[in-house]
């Protein structure tokens, strides 16, 4: 038996919206603690993790552990006109295989949506240490991606114990920007050694908006030429995290390899 009521749908709803940027279907891990979603992106380039503890929720009630797989697009559907005084309700029906899903406001809305055969292949956290930490408000994250976003698909980050560094070049034009260590804009700078990699702008575009949408901080954990890993801490006690691999040069690196276990993601040239 799963159900579960959310006081805040519409940051269910931007939740879910953060996930649907990698993957169109999600497997919903529920527990008796809370419920989890880990998956990887068709190219086995990013990686999405989200976990909603079982406090977060207004009321929550699951006997034992169940895999629920539902088209994201479609619960976004129903969850569009969501309003910030309502209360949303989820039961999954065990006989029917259907999420029911009850908005409770001036009005009572019920919706009811089909559930997929779940997937069989368990992704494991990606083993990494990270060398470099930084911390920042999403909205100065996203300004920084958005900038170097205007003059190429990929952006070289750069992290000394002095400053965090986002430089994109093509041939014709460049973007650098800074942040010392001192700057107010940096809530924490910790580098164990200096780190740099390369990664592609039109995944993290599209986290930084996801993210931005969800929480005010994130974290940033890189180490030269490995997966970056991007957190953000969710109000109420949740967090949704992103890994997403590397350019490499064609020469040096596999075409996709996914982050499993020992493996790290890294993407070359395509």
């Amino acid at each position: 038996m799963f159900r579960a009521s959310v006081s805040d749908p519409r940051l269910w709803k931007n939740l879910l919206g953060a996930i649907s940027t990698l993957i169109e279907e999600a497997d919903f891990n529920a527990t008796p603690d809370g419920i989890r979603v880990r998956s990887m992106d068709p190219a086995h380039v990013a990686m999405v993790d989200f976990e909603w503890q079982k406090a977060a929720f207004e009321e929550y009630t699951c006997v034992e552990p169940m895999k629920i797989r539902v088209s994201l697009a479609s619960m976004l559907r129903l969850l569009k006109r969501v309003g910030s005084d309502e209360v949303l309700e989820m039961f999954y029906d065990d006989k029917t295989r259907k999420l029911n899903l009850t908005l409770k406001g001036k009005m009572m809305r019920k919706f009811t949506i089909p559930t997929l055969d779940p997937g069989q292949e368990e992704v494991p956290t990606p083993k990494i240490t990270f060398n470099a930490k930084v911390k920042l408000a999403t909205s100065i994250f996203r300004d920084i991606i958005d900038d170097v976003h205007t003059v190429s698909d990929n952006v070289r980050l750069e992290a000394t114990p002095e400053k965090l560094t986002a430089a994109a070049t093509t041939e014709l034009s460049s973007a650098i920007i800074e942040l010392d260590k001192a700057s107010e804009m940096l809530i924490e700078l910790a580098v164990k050694e200096p780190s740099k990699a390369t990664f592609n702008l039109n995944y993290l575009s599209e986290i930084a908006k996801a993210g931005a949408a969800t929480a005010d901080l994130v974290t940033l954990e890189f180490t030269t030429n490995m997966p970056i890993r991007l957190t953000f801490d969710i109000p109420q006690q949740g967090q949704l995290m992103y890994y997403l691999a590397p350019r490499l040069d064609a020469e040096t690196a596999t075409p996709v390899v996914a982050a499993l276990e020992d493996t790290p993601l890294v993407e070359g040239e395509k």
